[in-house]
């Protein structure tokens, strides 16, 4: 654990703070409503700003470690006697579970909503990431979440890989080397460049990066992906012997100064 934990989570500048003293100027001031609530222009506009990623990061890279040494560690690098640093004890909770308790051989952990008194197995509770086993009491990840974000990973990649690598919707030909295609809803200037021609009939194919597929492509590779309403052999761009060199975003005015409403 690092020296200046303390100082990387907590010792920050407070939020707030544009507001001078409580609000009790507005409520003498002429801008005030008729009538006020009793709290209505107090207002306490500071509020703590902590940065708790680098406390999250170092409790996820002490799994598989007794939670005794743990905790002993954070005691070690954090002054308890101070308030400012002993408020960070406060948030360990929000990131490691240490009521876990086992019943009937399965781990369960307190609820996270309110209004429920009975524990849940821990497959049923996606908010924990982190547990203390109840027997060995070994800081240990939650499995059930893990494979549940490695699911979530691998159908966006599915996903991705079924609607193919440019998800584009249409484009506009500008003139013979520029074209404008929309890809996730955003409209890109595409400058195209044309492959060089292959120095003989058993000479393989130059590749070049196509900055809008975003890969290594050839002459007849390009053709394997034609763009809507276009015959296969045309390609993305309306022909296959070129591939887009550069890329730039446009911005909104462009778009509608060209397009108008249709954009």
């Amino acid at each position: 654990m690092r020296e200046d934990m303390d100082k990387v989570i907590v010792e920050r500048p407070r939020r707030g703070g544009g507001v001078q003293g409580d609000g009790r100027a507005f409520r003498n001031s002429r801008e005030r409503g008729s009538h006020l609530g009793m709290k209505r222009g107090y207002d306490h506009p500071k509020g703590l700003n902590e940065n708790l990623a680098p406390l999250k990061r170092w409790l996820h890279k002490q799994v598989h470690r007794p939670w005794d040494k743990v905790y002993a560690e954070l005691n070690s690098g954090i002054d308890r006697r101070s308030t400012v640093q002993a408020h960070i004890f406060q948030h360990i909770d929000d990131f490691v579970e240490r009521r876990a308790e086992l019943r009937d051989g399965e781990v369960c952990v307190p609820p996270h909503r309110w209004g429920t008194h009975r524990s849940v197995p821990l497959r049923e509770a996606p908010n924990v990431e982190l547990f203390v086993h109840p027997v060995t009491g070994i800081l240990l990840p939650n499995r059930r979440l893990a494979e549940a974000k490695a699911a979530r990973r691998a159908d966006r990649k599915t996903w991705a890989a079924q609607r193919g690598d440019v998800p584009y919707a249409v484009y506009h030909v500008i003139d013979e080397t520029t074209q404008w295609h929309c890809v996730d809803s955003c409209w890109f200037e595409i400058k195209l460049a044309q492959f060089p021609e292959r120095a003989g009939a058993t000479q393989p194919e130059e590749r070049r990066y196509d900055v809008l597929r975003r890969c290594l492509v050839t002459r007849s590779g390009a053709a394997q992906r034609p763009a809507p309403g276009m015959p296969t052999h045309c390609g993305l761009y309306g022909r296959n012997d070129v591939y887009a060199a550069a890329k730039r975003q446009l911005s909104r005015r462009e778009v509608r100064a060209r397009l108008g409403d249709a954009a």
